[in-house]
């Protein structure tokens, strides 16, 4: 039993295994240490949200009618739970 008691108190002693913070040096990095740049493509240009209109009922024509599906699924689910819950509670 102190075993376990002490392997507990170990593993709150435990440090986390992440490294330690290194500021960024103030030099400047040489040619050679610097491939990254060369290959940053410039931001692609900010869309105007206001501009493109969304035409709800011709993108999802099947979202009314799958609501419409899974009413009728949630209708019945309740209509059989509650003719259980008269079956189980006045014939048991």
């Amino acid at each position: 039993m102190a075993k376990k008691s002490q392997s507990r108190k170990n593993r709150k002693k435990r440090k986390p295994n992440i490294p330690k913070y290194t500021p960024p040096s103030d030099s400047q990095p040489t040619k050679e240490a610097d491939p990254v740049q060369a290959t940053v493509t410039p931001a692609a240009p900010k869309r105007s949200l206001a501009a493109k209109t969304i035409d709800w009922p011709t993108e999802y024509p099947y979202f009314l009618s799958d609501m419409k599906h899974l009413g009728v699924v949630v209708a019945l689910m309740v209509i059989l739970l509650l003719a259980l819950n008269f079956i189980f509670i006045h014939l048991i």
